[in-house]
């Protein structure tokens, strides 16, 4: 051990001994039952979660009865009795759930009360004022729900204001403590406030980086500036990684103005677990360096670390955290050291409970010859009183993060607190629970580590889906930029029918216009005739004989290929359909995405398939399932997801080994187009797949009717759908095979609010469902069925955060919400809300732009289940709010529709969601989320009832339907031998 690492071990053990003198009570005493309860959480995984979990629904249930309700829905064990645990400390013995139930959410608020200085600054304000008298400070955070609208983000700038005004009045008659009012320098702020950049504007959008940096810093310069004529400090808090390059971006750009740039009491925090904190702690300081005036780092370990990592993974993504917590103690001792050789130019603060890292620090800044003065040490309040004691005690500087605020928000902080305590790698845990040896408490972070990637390892054998954008990369908003600026260039596209890969005119024009911009033509689409279609179907036809005869190999390399050029392509595809359907970036992003992925899955799930399934096992017989091409596949596709939904029915087809004459919805031709060309450069041969665009009624009409067709797959209305199976049901002269028909209709998808929802996510999940792509998917929210209990509360911020939703041309980064997708859909939406404004409750009726097809976000509150509002598709962005006075009846109004496509439930009671899931009548049911945005393999996608016919787009049986089974055996018995089996 060097000369350096044998101090801090001595410092850290000074600090341990003197931990000794100090009270042996600690958040894990087992005297509390707050200990008690963080003893069984660390034993025992399932006990841990369902605490959580119950902890987190608490504040939002109203009686004794709900109380013990989930109590018992949580926690029963065998025969219905709670784990003894319940009972420390209550004096109840083994009493019954609902005697129990108002002790228990006395207890847990009491829990939340340990961490949360109080409810309002009011009540904290006597907590902040006793830390005072022994030596501690604070900052301030206000603790709240996630601001989903811009009044709620007004109500937080306000709350900020005040809080700041509020304390510095008060501050003015405190008497000054050195220890903590002063440092090296002279006299620093009494009162510290910590400001969440998030809380302040609702609309933060990734692809609209420059706007919502300029929103952001306008919505934090009253702020900051009254901090500054106050003489409060004001510290900038760090989130999740997805804002952090934009609140460093905002918050250095903000301190620079000429008005701050003197400043020197303005904080950012920095979080040590972040694998590219140590390239930002540097960039801060050569910022700080030219800047003249120096300015705070917090540095922090992280909270955030559970969601990050499971973030990353599900979005394919590189974790940004290191996952290996000595990586993060290791980087943050480097991080520190790194500060204090710069503390002329930046002062840090150091968060941290862990004893090493608080020994490490002391001895760096020993080292550079700093005053004890210049150091600032930082804990959350409620935790680690031992360690602040002595920290106080050895003449340091103590600042506690001191949270105020609402129980219900203050929940979701409560457990982030809890996950931190019981966490296997927590300092405080091995110290007070675990009783680690000092040796091990004090050891060197960055000894024998070896260093973890953020690249998650993938596992043979699994899917992965095609990850999307991250629109905080700035290559790729300029990526965007370029290649919707080089789209417009090219307009209006010309757009030729393929058949043997030969291109055809017909003289029948379609100009397809931009439904942003409906004076800009698109597309010139040559529209085929019956003649034409004739053709296609004798092109298919014939190459179906040599294309079915083609291994299975390489039929899906040429879909990988294929998929390999959508991959390359990516943002000149997303820029078509931006401009041709209206998607705004991220949605058409998605639907890129999704078309990679069907190609991919499927290519690999008929590598599968075409491996024999051996069946039977009996000796003298050899018996194999095997699967057969079909024919001529007729596919029909839509135009709301214009690449994916035509590409997956496309390439299913012809990977199986079938050939194929695509017809697309005329209003999204080019998308279909560009397929098209991507088909011939993967080097599809000529035939196998024809591209037809024209008009449903002629040349779709003729497909589905043609005697060679022997698959129809089909995505669009319950009309045509339902057409289209009564046409394949007529036999054609010549015809010798009975058509099938993969059929995706509508779908009138509800979502169920429960009583104990959480509403931060409740409302949010319900305006992308509804809203997302103007409402104009299959599987979008357009009924919400909210029980009666929360049914206002929700109404006020679902109605609030629509409100607040940006609706522009989809080119333009800031739209949540373009147009719809042409004349006809925007005139039927406007015909239907005029024709419900008649006979139902208007909430909600946006304002929208003009010259496109903008309808406005329009939603309907106590709508009877059964009106026509609430029974109709609507295809836009309509909804109806219907109220339920129990789950009962929830279920029955969402099962009265004819559809059964998605749904959804917001709820935290496992026993209702439990009944969700066996009672409604959807094929996609999603719980706690969103019921759009269905992914390959994820979620396989599909419905029944009136939503369709056939297996699930993107799951393990889809493929199968564009091919017919055959068993083929073979007798192998002969002369009274048979060959020993495999």
């Amino acid at each position: 051990m060097n000369d350096i690492q044998s101090q801090i071990v001595s410092r850290g053990e000074e600090i341990l001994k003197r931990m000794e003198s100090q009270s042996k009570a600690s958040i894990f005493s087992k005297d509390f039952w707050y200990g008690s309860i963080m003893e069984w959480s660390m034993k025992n995984e399932k006990f841990k979660t369902n605490m959580f979990r119950f902890v987190d629904v608490l504040p939002s249930i109203n009686s004794g009865d709900e109380v013990a309700r989930h109590l018992k829905e949580y926690f029963s064990e065998d025969g219905g009795t709670l784990p003894p645990v319940f009972n420390v400390g209550l004096g109840l013995g083994s009493l019954a759930p609902g005697l129990m139930a108002g002790a228990i959410k006395k207890n847990v608020m009491g829990m939340a009360k340990m961490f949360i200085t109080g409810e309002s600054p009011d009540e904290a304000l006597p907590v902040l004022k006793k830390a005072r008298k022994n030596k501690m400070t604070f900052t301030v955070d206000i603790l709240g729900e996630a601001t989903l609208s811009e009044k709620e983000a007004q109500d937080y700038s306000n709350k900020y204001m005040e809080l700041i005004s509020w304390l510095a009045k008060d501050a003015e008659k405190w008497d000054e403590v050195p220890q903590i009012d002063r440092d090296h320098e002279g006299a620093l702020p009494k009162v510290n406030v910590s400001v969440k950049m998030t809380a302040l504007y609702s609309q933060i959008k990734d692809a609209a980086w420059d706007e919502s940096k300029k929103i952001l810093k306008d919505r934090l310069r009253p702020v900051f500036r009254l901090g500054m004529e106050k003489g409060v400090f004001v510290n900038l808090d760090m989130e999740q990684y997805s804002v952090k390059h934009l609140t460093l971006e905002v918050f250095t750009e903000l301190i620079n103005e000429p008005e701050f740039k003197n400043y020197k009491f303005f904080g950012i925090v920095i979080q040590a677990y972040l694998r590219d904190s140590f390239e930002d702690v540097k960039s801060l300081t050569e910022f700080a360096q030219k800047r003249g005036t120096p300015f705070w780092v917090r540095l922090v370990k992280g909270a955030y670390w559970d969601y990050e990592t499971i973030e990353a993974e599900q979005r394919g993504w590189p974790v940004p955290v290191y996952t290996n917590k000595a990586e993060s103690d290791a980087n943050y001792e480097l991080c520190a050291k790194y500060l204090l050789e710069n503390i002329k130019s930046i002062r840090p603060a150091f968060a941290s409970h862990n004893v090493r890292t608080l020994a490490a620090c002391m001895l760096y800044a020993e080292k550079l010859n700093i005053p004890k003065e210049a150091l600032e040490f930082q804990m959350l309040y409620g935790m680690a009183e031992p360690i602040k004691k002595t920290i106080v005690d050895m003449g340091y500087r103590m600042r506690e993060y001191a949270p105020v605020g609402e129980l219900i928000p203050g929940m979701a902080y409560l457990v982030r607190r809890l996950l931190e305590n019981t966490s296997n790698e927590s300092w405080l845990r091995g110290k007070f629970a675990d009783n680690k040896s000092m040796a091990e408490l004090l050891k060197d972070p960055a000894q024998g580590l070896t260093p973890t990637s953020p690249v998650i390892p993938k596992k043979p054998g699994k899917f992965y889906n095609e990850p999307l954008l991250d629109f905080a990369v700035k290559a790729d908003r300029e990526k965007m930029q370029k290649a919707l600026a080089d789209a417009k260039a090219s307009l209006p596209v010309n757009v030729n029918i393929v058949i043997n890969n030969k291109e055809l005119q017909s003289g029948k024009v379609f100009d397809r216009v931009n439904p942003s911009q409906s004076d800009q033509i698109v597309g010139k689409i040559q529209m085929a005739t019956t003649e034409q279609a004739e053709q296609a179907m004798q092109a298919a036809q014939t190459a179906y004989k040599t294309w079915k005869n083609v291994p299975c190999e390489q039929r899906a390399a040429l879909v990988d290929k294929l998929a390999d050029i959508m991959t390359r392509d990516r943002f000149k595809l997303i820029a078509t359909q931006v401009l041709e359907v209206g998607k705004p970036w991220a949605e058409a992003d998605g639907d890129i995405g999704e078309a990679i992925d069907f190609c991919r899955y499927y290519a690999r799930h008929m590598r599968e398939l075409q491996k024999p399934l051996r069946v039977g096992g009996l000796p003298g017989e050899l018996s194999h399932y095997i699967y057969k091409s079909r024919g001529v596949t007729a596919v029909i596709a839509p135009w709301n997801f214009p690449l994916a939904i035509l590409a997956g029915m496309v390439t299913a087809a012809a990977v199986a080994g079938n050939t194929v004459v695509m017809k697309p919805a005329e209003q999204s031709t080019v998308v279909a187009w560009g397929l098209m060309k991507m088909i011939q450069e993967a080097g599809f041969p000529q035939g196998v797949i024809n591209f037809l665009p024209g008009y449903g009624e002629e040349v779709g009409e003729y497909i589905v009717n043609h005697k060679y067709t022997t698959t129809i797959a089909f995505t669009g209305s319950k009309a045509v759908g339902l057409h289209i199976m009564n046409r394949a049901a007529v036999v054609q002269p010549g015809q010798q095979h009975v058509k099938r028909c993969i059929i995706e209709m509508g779908g009138k998808n509800a979502v169920i609010i429960d009583n104990d929802a959480d509403l931060d996510e409740a409302v949010d999940g319900v305006i992308y469902s509804a809203f997302g792509f103007s409402g104009q998917k299959c599987s979008a929210a357009s009924r919400v069925i909210v029980l009666d209990e929360v049914y206002d509360r929700f109404v006020d911020r679902l109605v609030e955060t629509a409100k607040s939703i940006e609706i522009h041309p989809a080119e333009n980064p800031k739209a949540y919400m373009g147009p719809v997708v042409d004349k006809e859909a925007y005139d039927r939406i406007l015909g239907t809300i005029a024709e419900a404004e008649k006979n139902h409750k208007l909430l909600f009726k946006g304002s929208v732009p003009g010259g496109g097809f903008f309808a406005p976000p329009t939603i309907f509150g106590d709508v009877p289940g059964d009106a026509k509002l609430a029974q109709a598709e609507i295809f836009g962005p309509v909804v109806a709010v219907i109220r339920a006075k129990n789950l009962d009846q929830a279920l029955e109004i969402a099962n009265s529709t004819e559809y059964a496509l998605t749904g959804g439930m917001f709820s935290r009671s496992p026993a209702n969601i439990a009944r969700v899931k066996e009672e409604l009548e959807v094929g996609n049911l999603y719980v706690n989320r969103g019921i759009t945005g269905a992914m390959v393999d994820r979620h396989p996608f599909g419905g029944f009832k009136m939503s369709g016919v056939g297996s699930k787009t993107g799951g393990p049986d889809y493929l199968k339907q564009y091919m017919e089974p055959a068993c083929v055996t073979e007798n192998t018995l002969r002369r009274g031998f048979a060959p020993a089996e495999e």
